[in-house]
């Protein structure tokens, strides 16, 4: 109901701004009249003085209306390069809305054939294992381990120095070796 009446009120206000300064009649206050009237009068709003507000505040109001409408969405977070040669992808963790913690499939986000369901983690695992032995080293982000196994920040960077995980920095950024880390959580 908060989200209805939040729509609600932002377009009665551009509605009345559009009626009043332009003289012409305003729309019934339903939304619907009130989107189509606004709709109508997109160009003169888009010159007017107030446009950059006019495009934040509907922004903003859609993006509310969806979050109501939608309020569980699939989340999915990077969790490192794409491990089928040459592959300039990354894998993406996919945690779809009925699920916890654990993603339900580790995609590309260049390639769709590139995807494993949980079921075929251990298959990828070995993918992994093997590219690593052939002299590849894998090093972790505080970000993808915290997210990989649930932890928060703090917890990855206390882990990381109980049990003393080899680490390199790149800047500001902070990987932990992937041996390390899975030997300790994994």
């Amino acid at each position: 109901m908060e989200a209805r009446d939040f729509v609600r009120a932002r377009l009665l206000a551009w509605s009345d701004l559009v009626a009043n300064e332009r003289a012409c009649a305003a729309p019934d206050r339903s939304v619907a009249a009130m989107a189509a009237f606004l709709h109508r009068h997109a160009h003169w709003l888009c010159a007017h003085t107030a446009a950059a507000d006019v495009v934040a505040e509907i922004a903003e109001t859609a993006a509310t209306a969806k979050r109501a409408a939608y309020p569980h969405r699939v989340r999915k977070f990077r969790v490192g390069p794409c491990v089928e040669q040459r592959c300039g992808g990354s894998l993406v963790a996919v945690i779809q809305p009925h699920e916890q913690l654990l993603p339900s499939e580790l995609r590309c986000d260049v390639d769709p054939e590139h995807a494993w369901p949980a079921h075929r983690w251990r298959e990828l695992d070995r993918q992994v294992s093997r590219q690593n032995a052939s002299g590849g080293e894998r090093w972790l982000t505080v970000v993808e381990v915290s997210k990989l196994w649930g932890l928060s920040t703090s917890n990855v960077y206390r882990l990381a120095s109980v049990n003393a995980w080899r680490r390199r920095a790149d800047g500001r950024r902070v990987y932990y070796y992937e041996a390390d880390v899975l030997q300790s959580v994994g």
